[in-house]
C-alpha cells in the first residue's frame, strides 16, 4: 500500500484533509482500481466503528506492531511510522481522530487482505453501452454506460454486499435474513427487497439514490450514525465536493450541508431518473458541462470546451435514437455556440 495513499485516507476519514488532498485522493483512486476498492473498505469500517472518544496514546502504542504483523503475513516490507502523537493545544483532538482512523484502517486492511483469497465477480460496461444481468441470488441489475459492479462469488451468510462505480438500476430479490447492501462513493444503501436507481460516478458532483418501490435505508459517510429511510418517489442527493467538508468533524452538523432530499411525482421520477433504461437521455435545465459528461458516456465520445463560458449554457430536452451529430445539431438550435466534430472528439468554442 502506498504510504502517501495511506496518509491521505487517514486524514480524509478523520475530517482533516485539505481540498487539495481530497483531489489528490480522488486522482489516486481514479488511476488505480485497487486503491479505490481499498478506500471503500476503509470508509465502511470507519463509518461502522468510529467513536468520538478514544485513547489515542494507547492506539498509537499498538498501531505500528499491528501494521508489522499484517505486512509480515502479506509478505511485504514494514511501513515506516507515518506520524506520532503530538501534544499541544488543538492538536491532540485531531490526533485522536487520526489514531482511530489508523486502527480502523488496519482492521479493514486485514479484511481486505483476506478478501483477496475469495473469488470476486466484476461486471463492467464501457462508454456507449448498457448491460443487464441476474445475480446468483436472483437480483436483477442493469448497468448504465461506463460502470462497474463488484461482489463476492459466494455471499456470506449475514449479508449481500456489492460495490458500485457508475450507475445501476437494482431490482433486489427479497431475503429478509440477508440484507442487500450497496457501497457507492459516499453512501451505503441497505435494502431487503425493492427497486431503485443509484448514480455514483467518480467525476460527478453528487451521488444519488432514487427509489421507485419498496424502501431503502441510506447511510451517508459524513454522518454514519443517522439512517435515512427513503420511500417511493424520493431521491437522496449527496454532494461529493471535498471543499465543503468541515475542518473539525461534527457529523450531525455536516450532514445538512452535504445531503438534500427531493420528492417527485412518480411519473417524473421514472422519466428523469430511470429514463436511460428506455434508451432516453433526459435533461432539464442542465448546464452544458454536466450534460457533456453524460453525452460522453452515452455516445462514447470525448467533448472538449475551448471556451469556459460555454460550460454555463443550460439545456432542456430528450435525446432518443439521435446520433451524436444529430444531437449537437439540435442543441445548437436552442443556444448560441459553435462546435466541430473530429472523429470521436467534439470541440465546443
Amino acid at each position: 500500500m502506498s504510504e502517501r495513499f495511506f496518509e491521505i485516507v487517514i486524514k480524509d476519514l478523520a475530517g482533516d484533509s485539505t481540498p487539495e488532498e481530497g483531489q489528490e485522493l480522488k486522482h489516486i483512486m481514479s488511476e488505480d482500481a485497487v486503491f479505490a476498492r481499498q478506500y471503500e473498505l476503509f470508509r465502511m469500517y470507519w463509518a461502522q466503528n468510529h467513536h468520538d472518544h478514544i485513547d489515542s496514546r494507547r492506539l498509537f502504542s499498538n498501531v505500528q506492531t499491528r501494521i508489522s504483523e499484517l505486512e509480515k503475513e502479506a509478505g511485504t516490507s514494514v511501513i515506516e511510522p507515518l506520524m506520532t502523537p503530538v501534544r499541544g493545544k488543538g492538536r491532540l483532538v485531531w490526533m485522536s481522530g487520526v489514531a482511530a482512523a489508523v486502527a480502523l484502517l488496519i482492521t479493514a486492511g486485514v479484511y481486505y487482505y483476506n478478501s483477496l483469497h475469495e473469488p470476486l465477480i466484476a461486471k463492467y460496461t464501457s462508454k456507449g453501452e448498457k448491460s443487464t444481468f441476474m445475480m446468483e441470488d436472483g437480483t436483477r441489475v442493469t448497468l448504465n454506460a461506463d460502470s462497474k459492479l463488484e461482489y463476492a462469488a459466494n455471499f456470506p451468510q449475514e449479508s449481500r454486499e456489492v460495490y458500485l462505480t457508475g450507475e445501476a438500476f437494482f431490482d433486489v430479490h427479497s431475503d429478509a435474513q440477508k440484507p442487500f447492501i450497496i457501497h457507492a462513493n459516499n453512501m451505503d444503501i441497505k435494502v431487503l427487497g425493492t427497486a431503485f436507481n443509484v448514480k455514483s460516478y467518480p467525476n460527478e458532483t453528487s451521488t444519488e439514490a432514487t427509489l421507485l418501490k419498496g424502501a431503502i435505508e441510506v447511510t451517508v459517510a459524513d454522518n454514519p450514525s443517522e439512517k435515512i429511510v427513503l420511500k417511493p418517489s424520493q431521491k437522496l442527493v449527496v454532494n461529493n465536493d471535498d471543499s465543503r467538508k468541515k475542518s473539525s468533524v461534527s457529523l450531525k452538523e455536516a450532514a445538512p450541508a452535504l445531503t438534500t432530499m427531493t420528492y417527485f411525482q412518480q411519473k417524473d421520477t421514472v422519466i428523469m431518473e430511470t429514463s436511460w433504461l428506455q434508451n432516453k437521455l433526459v435533461f432539464q435545465d442542465e448546464d452544458f458541462e454536466t450534460l457533456a459528461r453524460r453525452m460522453e458516456r452515452w455516445y462514447n465520445v470525448s467533448i472538449r470546451f475551448n471556451r469556459n463560458g460555454m460550460k454555463q449554457l443550460r439545456f432542456t430536452g430528450i435525446l432518443e435514437g439521435e446520433t451524436v451529430a444529430e444531437a449537437f445539431s439540435a442543441l445548437h438550435l436552442t443556444e448560441d455556440f459553435s462546435y466541430r466534430i473530429e472523429d470521436s472528439t467534439i470541440v465546443i468554442y
